[in-house]
């Protein structure tokens, strides 16, 4: 449940950085609006990531045999990479 909590506070980092995108685009400062953006995918990428990550082990991991679960440890791996 931890990992749920932390999951939603990292979605909410990037509906900020997503609304100071926003206020830079108006604000006419593509500069900060392109940084800030490039943090936001970023950022995003790294959300999905933990998202299949917590689905591997929660839903899929669990019931896994044992020989199943070097296979699956190897995907987390290459997904958070």
């Amino acid at each position: 449940m931890d990992s749920k909590k932390a999951l939603i506070a990292h979605v909410a980092r990037v509906e900020g950085q997503l609304a100071a995108v926003r206020a830079a685009l108006m604000a006419d400062d593509c500069s900060k609006a392109s940084r800030t953006l490039m943090a936001a995918s970023r950022s995003l990428s790294s959300v999905r990531a933990a998202c299949a990550s917590e689905f591997i082990s929660n839903r899929v991991y669990r019931g896994a045999r044992v020989s199943d679960k070097k296979l699956l440890e190897d995907v987390r791996s290459l997904m958070s990479a």
